[in-house]
């Protein structure tokens, strides 16, 4: 119990800046690195939330603050050194522009938590329930609202990737929105169960014990949101399978492939090399070239480079990813800005007839800005449609009058799967999104990689991801399959399966929405009292958000006459609760 105490009264007494200081950069540097970690992360907002609790009331919290951004700053710098040095010009550019973001990025962070607790503590009369869910509300909304004007979305938001936790299954049904909630709803309770332990649960000069119904509450709505998170990992340990391919009854086989030419003497692929390596994979049914894999000066060498692509497919669907440059374009520039494109060529089209299916609108900062036009145009569904194999008769393969399989599909552009809203156009489910891409870095790729998956998750959907990078990740990911199939150069093909018949039906986020999402995780905040009234006005809707609509201005009202109270009296209440905030 000494020992206990000594560490209590080092951490929150002699040492606390340079403990929480040192703690939360070695954290950034393990959870805000290009594919952040959800269990590093949870900590990582963990420690913030005990030490924004501790210092917000205290006339030290400026220097306490500066050095807790020093730190994250440092460690999230370091954890994006190999992403950043070859990002610009010069490796110091890099740095100074990764130093501005991770700083950027805090602050949203910190006052999301100083909110929380500005909050919560004029939030006293509310259950303990909704005291603790508050944050985790809170935190999703802040990155929600910054994915959608940060100019690489969600890329640098302080969200795990995919791979880190066991909460994928919920993306098709709440989107990432509801993953963010989670890490939050981690720390909450983290947060609160370690500032129970630093304060001294059963010290009596800093907490009264004999009030039961408090402590009562506050381990109920612990243990409620404990069995909660717990319990939400449990579809994580069911199997999910991707589908036979050799039952054409219940699946539709599509053999997909990434052209990546690798020439000998390693300098970048050109046409030629692109043209030859698409005539060799003669198997495949879809092609797809990385992002800007050719360069065309005008619409005259498009369309010839078209044509030459269109006679050696070998009756394959090429994705063609090219740069071309703007000649009418109003910009004074104009002769020297390019757009990123990506054109559907097939062997049966007619000169003119390419699908232009998608042109670039998430334009990297800096190293694309100046140098690239954006598109305004969002992505569509086009469809390819399949006639029977061998060995299958085409009644057996599909209805008249037709005798084809129709295969939904859309695509986007490398930075563009970072936009939380690159896909909301859609009004339908698309089955295999094509995603040309190219990045500078192996981590950069991964990063993307993640961000791709995640869309795709989103829509109930594949992503055939295609990474030009001279250490880029290319892959097949969502519906059972997460696989890379190569880092860097080399081509390859690989069979997925098309459920058949196919439900275009959207997935229950791509329906509703992002803002929907948030609306029942604010909901959730009052989940207990409305469970009650649930319980005893069933079957009568009006009455239960009538009553649900009471609840809230129980909770706002009071909230806006503590607004209008004499800063002197706050000044005088929070010195006498200054110990009781760590502890909500």
């Amino acid at each position: 119990m000494v020992a206990t105490s000594n560490i209590q009264n080092l951490i929150l007494n002699e040492y606390p800046t340079p403990f929480f200081s040192v703690l939360e950069g070695l954290l950034s540097f393990l959870a805000l690195g290009p594919v952040p970690c959800f269990i590093p992360l949870v900590l990582l907002v963990s420690v913030l939330r005990i030490h924004g609790q501790r210092i917000a009331y205290r006339q030290s919290r400026g220097r306490e603050l500066f050095c807790s951004w020093i730190g994250i700053t440092v460690g999230s710098s370091i954890a994006h050194r190999h992403a950043t040095s070859a990002a610009l010009s010069s490796p110091v550019q890099s740095l100074a522009v990764i130093v501005i973001l991770s700083s950027i990025t805090y602050l949203f962070a910190i006052a999301t938590i100083y909110l929380d607790v500005r909050l919560g503590g004029k939030w006293k009369s509310g259950s303990f329930w909704s005291q603790v869910t508050l944050f985790p509300f809170l935190w999703t909304t802040t990155w929600s609202i910054v994915s959608h004007f940060s100019p690489v979305g969600r890329l640098l938001n302080w969200s795990p990737a995919s791979t880190s936790h066991s909460y994928n299954w919920v993306t098709p049904f709440m989107g990432p929105a509801a993953v963010d909630w989670l890490v939050a709803a981690w720390a909450s309770l983290l947060s609160e169960m370690v500032a129970l332990w630093l304060m001294g649960f059963d010290n009596d000069e800093l907490i009264d014990t004999s009030n039961s119904s408090y402590i009562s509450e506050r381990g109920s709505a612990l243990l409620s949101l404990g069995t909660l998170l717990l319990a939400l990992t449990l579809p994580s340990f069911t199997y999910n399978l991707p589908l036979r391919t050799d039952v054409y009854t219940q699946a539709t086989s599509l053999k997909v492939g990434c052209v990546l030419p690798h020439p000998l003497d390693h300098r970048r692929p050109s046409l030629d090399d692109y043209v030859q390596e698409t005539s060799r994979m003669t198997s495949a049914k879809v092609l797809l070239w990385p992002e800007s894999a050719v360069t065309f000066s005008s619409v005259t060498e498009r369309e010839s480079a078209f044509e030459r692509i269109r006679k050696q497919s070998n009756g394959a669907y090429v994705g063609v990813a090219f740069e071309q440059y703007v000649e009418d374009h109003t910009a004074p520039s104009s002769s020297s800005r390019t757009m990123n494109g990506l054109a559907i060529i097939h062997h049966k089209q007619k000169h003119g007839e390419e699908v232009i299916q998608y042109y670039k609108r998430q334009l990297v900062p800096l190293t694309e800005s100046f140098s690239k036009i954006p598109s305004v145009d969002p992505p569509k569904i086009q469809h390819l449609e399949l006639t029977h194999p061998k060995g299958v008769t085409a009644p057996q393969w599909a209805p008249a009058p037709n005798f084809t399989r129709s295969v939904p599909f859309t695509t986007s552009i490398c930075l563009d799967f970072a936009s939380p809203t690159a896909f909301t156009s859609l009004n339908s489910r698309p089955a295999l999104i094509l995603g040309p891409g190219r990045t500078w870095d192996t981590t950069v790729g991964l990063a993307m990689w993640e961000q791709a998956k995640t869309r795709a998750a989103e829509l109930g959907s594949m992503v055939l991801w295609c990474d030009g990078g001279d250490t880029g990740v290319s892959g097949i990911g969502g519906q059972g399959i997460e696989e890379i199939m190569q880092v860097g150069a080399g081509s390859w093909e690989r069979t997925i399966g098309i459920p058949w018949p196919f439900d275009e039906r959207r997935t229950v986020y791509a329906t509703m929405g992002e803002f929907f999402v948030l609306v029942i995780l604010a909901a959730a905040m009052g989940s207990n009292v409305a469970v009650h009234y649930l319980g005893i006005t069933i079957g009568n809707r009006a009455n239960v958000v009538l009553k649900s609509g009471r609840f809230l201005l129980d909770r706002i009202l009071p909230f806006r006459r503590a607004l209008t109270t004499s800063s002197t009296d706050g000044h005088r209440a929070e010195e006498n609760t200054e110990h009781q905030h760590l502890l909500g």
